[in-house]
């Protein structure tokens, strides 16, 4: 008995050892695999995820899924671009309000245009969750950086949306890039985190 305990107690260890090795490995699979997917459908909102913004201004990253968001709403994808993002302690403008500005220079209307809050990627992907279910909206296309759309996919779902993933393609973080790489890294243990703790 105590011999077939030890067998038993060595494969759990084993099995255990394994999953803690293979899970980031097949994550990190998945997010490569959702950064090169491109979903882009007619939607009932473009959702832009924010990233840092400059008093005001948006950084590279941001204007590049800026842009890409007034493209889709352009070609007729959606008729509102919902803007996310809250603003840092000091900021005197939120990611959300930066990206408005941006595209209100841009030619899109005002009216066009709805702006949530969020310190986070779930904390904004509720924010939209909830002002989308006042006109029983479900259908977004989702706009952020490829490395960034598997986690946005998942949280999307786990509200209640019907996401489609349409990243932007003039982000500064390059497809194939050891920045990219890093980034991706980053959203599997992110994913992680949202996994156990749900932030």
């Amino acid at each position: 008995m105590r011999r077939w305990a030890l067998v038993i107690g060595a494969t759990m260890l084993l099995l255990i050892l394994a999953a803690v090795v293979l899970t980031p490995v097949f994550l990190y699979a998945a997010v490569m695999h959702a950064a090169r997917q491109d979903q882009t459908a007619p939607a009932d909102a473009i959702v832009v995820l924010g990233a840092a913004q400059w008093d005001g201004q948006p950084t590279p990253d941001l204007q590049a899924r800026l842009d890409h968001a007034a493209d889709l709403y352009r070609a007729g994808k959606a008729p509102l671009i919902v803007l996310t993002g809250g603003a840092a302690p000091g900021d005197r403008y939120s990611e959300s309000e930066a990206g408005q500005m941006y595209l209100r220079g841009r030619g899109i209307p005002a009216g066009a245009m709805e702006l949530v809050g969020g310190r986070s990627t779930i904390e904004s992907l509720r924010e939209t969750q909830q002002l989308l279910a006042k006109d029983g909206k479900t259908r977004t296309l989702m706009v952020s950086d490829p490395f960034h759309m598997f986690r946005v996919d998942q949280m999307a779902r786990d509200l209640g949306l019907q996401p489609l993933s349409s990243p932007t393609q003039t982000s500064p973080i390059r497809p194939g890039s050891a920045t990219e790489q890093r980034y991706v890294v980053r959203e599997v243990f992110a994913y992680l985190a949202y996994l156990f703790l749900q932030r």
